[in-house]
């Protein structure tokens, strides 16, 4: 996808993310469209929440290409079954070449191990590894910051789990050094499966409640 000159070519089964003032922020899943209406499968409270005639911002990110970002009307809901939500079609829509991404401030215990791939074709090996703790300060479903008093300086990828509300997480990325005297080193995601990446937003996302 280039460019996005309107809704009307977003393609089934693209993840969105809603804004809806007086509720926050919420996910949602395009799963059919017309020349009417964009139709998407959401969680119960932001169906709950939304209504006929209200207007939401809808943010779509493309991997590599852009973000995108527009206003939706809701025209109607469909509550028997799954959750989904209709909503007219706009050509008014922003491009933007940076990724928007919300952060939430968290504290989340992490039991991690540095490795260095070398050969990206081999697995890591378990004969070497050494485990670390540590905690997850800062959360997008990009990246995460984590502080641990443990000595990983020079380590260039992490692979480690955090658990959200009963659910693990794996996390593998590439480390970067934010302040190296207080520990604090940046993870950015890579190989992240949809399913998680998505549990990891509806987290963030719920930090954001209004």
């Amino acid at each position: 996808m280039k460019k996005l000159g309107t809704t009307k070519k977003i393609t089934n089964g693209s993840m969105l993310r809603m804004y809806l003032k007086g509720f926050g922020y919420a996910t949602l899943t395009v799963i059919g469209k017309s020349e009417y209406y964009l139709a998407g499968l959401t969680g119960d409270e932001f169906f709950n929440s939304a209504h006929e005639g209200d207007q939401v911002e809808g943010y779509l990110w493309v991997e590599g290409v852009a973000s995108y970002e527009f206003s939706l009307t809701i025209i109607g809901k469909i509550s028997m079954g799954p959750r989904i939500l209709f909503f007219s079609h706009t050509d008014r829509i922003l491009r933007s070449a940076e990724r928007k991404c919300l952060t939430a401030q968290v504290d989340i215990p992490l039991e991690f191990f540095p490795f260095d791939p070398g050969d990206p074709h081999k697995g890591i090996s378990t004969e070497k590894i050494v485990y670390h703790t540590g905690r997850v300060i800062l959360l997008t479903d990009r990246e995460a910051t984590i502080r641990s008093d443990d000595d990983i300086i020079g380590a260039r990828f992490l692979k480690g789990n955090i658990r959200l509300e009963g659910d693990f997480i794996e996390l593998v990325g590439m480390v970067d050094t934010v302040n190296e005297s207080k520990k604090i080193y940046n993870l950015i995601f890579s190989g992240m499966h949809d399913k998680e990446r998505n549990r990891i937003l509806d987290y963030v996302f719920s930090h954001y409640r209004e």
